[in-house]
């Protein structure tokens, strides 16, 4: 099976009962439109100086990327490599950076690792792109710059698998080949994983973000850890936000 966990990810044991998500059916990724990334004239390397609402975004340019757990040779603690397991090109989103050096937030456990990488390793982009999650109140907020553009109802983790808060990034968009399926036509993939499943239909308990075919769900805690949006909003994030968008979630 390929790794639908990403977009079994988490949603309720009925859907994975009812539509098999763990037979690798008919619930298959298209993965034509996971090298859309937001180019930015401005993001040249080094030097970018960020405007309010703007994040940067790390491509990684070899087919492998030492991460290092301080900015110096010599300091590597692990090697991700690019593209990432499910075939998508590897990003990293910036915490913040200095010469020659970024430190990165790494789609691994703990939710939250941190390390650096060569900024020689990486082109940057900028996305004007952000998303919050309010796991209380039930709401998606997109904004794009400093303007909020979206608003949306979502169905999140139940209490005994909660949605985990952190600051997180889009790593894949997977297309569904089946719209009307129980994870709808989209699902991101995020860089955060659930506290409580660390195996689950054949994925490694990564959270994501995708539609749903029970809109009832929307607007409660229904999930194992997943963020539920109906189709058609998940559409238009799908048109709209590139891989690396940050997003947070917040209780």
């Amino acid at each position: 099976m390929n790794r639908l966990g990403v977009l079994a990810l988490l949603v309720c044991s009925s859907c994975i009962a009812a539509y098999g998500c763990g037979s690798g059916g008919a619930q298959t990724s298209d993965r034509a439109s996971a090298a859309r990334l937001a180019a930015d004239p401005r993001a040249a390397a080094g030097g970018i100086s960020l405007q309010p609402g703007e994040s940067l975004v790390a491509h990684v340019r070899r087919r492998a990327i030492r991460i290092h757990h301080r900015p110096q040779p010599g300091a590597t603690d692990r090697v991700l490599r690019n593209p990432n397991p499910d075939g998508f090109p590897l990003v990293l989103l910036v915490k913040r950076a200095q010469p020659g050096w970024l430190q990165v937030y790494l789609p691994v456990r703990p939710d939250g690792s941190t390390g650096w990488v060569r900024a020689a390793d990486v082109s940057t982009v900028l996305t004007s792109y952000r998303l919050r999650v309010d796991l209380t109140r039930h709401r998606l907020t997109v904004w794009h710059g400093q303007d909020v553009i979206d608003r949306q109802p979502i169905g999140v983790g139940r209490a005994l698998t909660p949605t985990p808060a952190g600051t997180y990034f889009i790593t894949e968009l997977f297309r569904l080949t089946d719209p009307n399926g129980p994870w709808g036509p989209y699902g991101f993939g995020l860089s955060g994983f659930s506290n409580v499943l660390h195996a689950f239909a054949g994925g490694n308990g990564e959270i994501g973000i995708h539609g749903t075919n029970d809109p009832a769900g929307i607007g409660s805690n229904v999930s194992h850890g997943c963020i539920r949006l109906s189709n058609r909003a998940i559409s238009r994030l799908a048109s709209l936000l590139p891989l690396g968008t940050p997003v947070s979630i917040v209780r």
